[in-house]
């Protein structure tokens, strides 16, 4: 066992179910993303090792810790491994991933909304159509990758702007065999099923929603910019286009202290719609973003983590797809080759910056590299950073949100942090549950 040393990003905790009467524990590796059921007397192994250097005698249980990452050749770097990887994805030009807002006008006047102080009447021009068309040329020799989500403001107040840009997309990826996604924020008060049918040919197949409760709640949070209530008519547009909805279809639900407690409506009204089938609803944490809230009504990270949880469980919803994700970079904000594009022609690097000229890192005409804000996302490494490079969870979080980040807000780290433990408690017996049933399926066993 000289040759092996234990990895940094072990985690370890207690399985409440019990295999022929013996404990159990969980073991999850956040480098590797391995999750793993170890009896009491290999984990005694595993310990002996862990903590006086003591062999592992087990053939077989050394393999299998050797296969899950827990343990790794002593000459093996980790932190040097995840820096490859962050670098690799960072700096990654085979993929051009772009956010585009065709207006920075809104038919919403949302109570929390980051942008509100950025909503003006203006529609991307003719001129800064063509600016875009231009910047995306620059990228089709070297990107195999093309991905586009339509942000706002409201996309669908542009619609004429998305079928020209998107038709003009889709004839440069099939032209330079580039492979093409599309997605769109869109607060779904406008979306009635024949605009469904033209996203359908445009390639916009994952579409996110909001809905914030009932009406009684949603309503009083998300409203038209007169003050009318948007409720309704949502349920409506998604119930009239069920048939025609895409395979990812996101229900966002905004939790924060004065409608977190009645976020199941959501889940109740989408059942009794038979719409639960074809969306898949989630909670966000509402923040205090660009100070466009109030800190008082949000939920503390630890707090939304447990209600998170308890939401999903209650609701019968996918744990599994809440695991948490081994990261390269973080987001758009720290990929060289990703960009948000306001209306006006600037571009930005967050969706929390839009609209902010200050936060611009250039326009579509100087290619958007021109500001230190710029690097300021780009050549941040958390592999270097003190208070991340030694962190059990830098293989999931790298670092944390960029824009809280430049904001030097300290709430940049992964949710998962609070939850990981309740998470844990659970998925194991999911996994088995898969397994046997997959088993079952093939005539394998499991």
């Amino acid at each position: 066992m000289t040759e092996y040393k234990l990895s940094n990003y072990n985690f370890t905790f207690p399985y409440p179910k019990l295999a022929e009467g013996k404990k159990q524990t969980v073991m999850y590796n956040t480098r590797t993303g391995v999750i793993a059921l170890i009896k009491e007397d290999k984990l005694t192994q595993y310990l002996e090792f862990a903590e006086k250097g003591t062999p592992v005698a087990d053939e077989d249980l050394l393999a299998d810790l050797r296969r899950g990452g827990f343990v790794v050749n002593r000459d093996f770097d980790e932190l040097a491994a995840l820096k490859y990887r962050l670098l690799s994805a960072k700096y990654d030009k085979t993929h051009l991933n772009l956010t585009i807002a065709p207006t920075s006008d809104c038919n919403f006047r949302c109570i929390y909304c980051y942008e509100k102080d950025s909503i003006k009447p203006v529609t991307m021009s003719e001129q800064t159509q063509e600016e875009l068309i231009a910047f995306v040329k620059q990228y089709t020799p070297t990107i195999k990758l093309l991905s586009v989500c339509w942000y706002g403001g409201e996309p669908l107040l542009a619609l004429d702007i998305i079928e020209k840009l998107s038709e003009v997309f889709l004839k440069l990826c099939e032209e330079n065999q580039i492979a093409y996604v599309a997605s769109m924020v869109t607060n779904g008060y406008l979306l009635t099923p024949d605009k469904l049918e033209k996203l359908h040919r445009w390639k916009i197949e994952d579409i996110q929603i909001t809905l914030d409760g009932a009406a009684e709640d949603h309503d009083k949070r998300r409203f038209l910019k007169g003050g009318l209530p948007t409720f309704d008519r949502i349920v409506e547009n998604l119930s009239a286009a069920k048939d025609k909805l895409p395979a990812q279809v996101k229900i966002r639900i905004n939790a924060d202290r004065h409608n977190i407690d009645r976020v199941d409506n959501v889940i109740k009204i989408l059942r009794e719609k038979e719409l639960l089938e074809k969306v898949y609803p989630y909670l966000a944490m509402v923040e205090n973003s660009n100070n466009a809230y109030n800190d008082n009504s949000c939920l503390h990270t630890n707090e939304f983590s447990q209600r998170e949880f308890e939401f999903i469980t209650r609701n019968g919803l996918d744990l599994l797809s809440h695991t948490p994700r081994q990261l390269g970079n973080y987001c758009i904000a720290d990929r060289c080759a990703g960009f948000v594009c306001n209306a006006d022609g600037r571009i930005y690097k967050c969706w929390n910056d839009i609209g902010i000229e200050a936060r611009s890192v250039g326009t579509l005409k100087d290619g958007g590299k021109q500001s230190p804000r710029f690097f300021d996302y780009l050549l941040y490494d958390p592999t270097e950073d003190p208070a991340c490079r030694d962190c059990k969870f830098l293989p999931v979080c790298m670092g944390g949100c960029p824009n809280k980040r430049v904001q030097n807000d300290p709430a940049r780290c992964t949710q998962m942090k609070e939850g990981l433990e309740r998470f844990m408690s659970v998925i194991p017996s999911i996994l088995k549950e898969q397994a046997d049933k997959h088993a079952q399926e093939t005539g394998q066993q499991a």
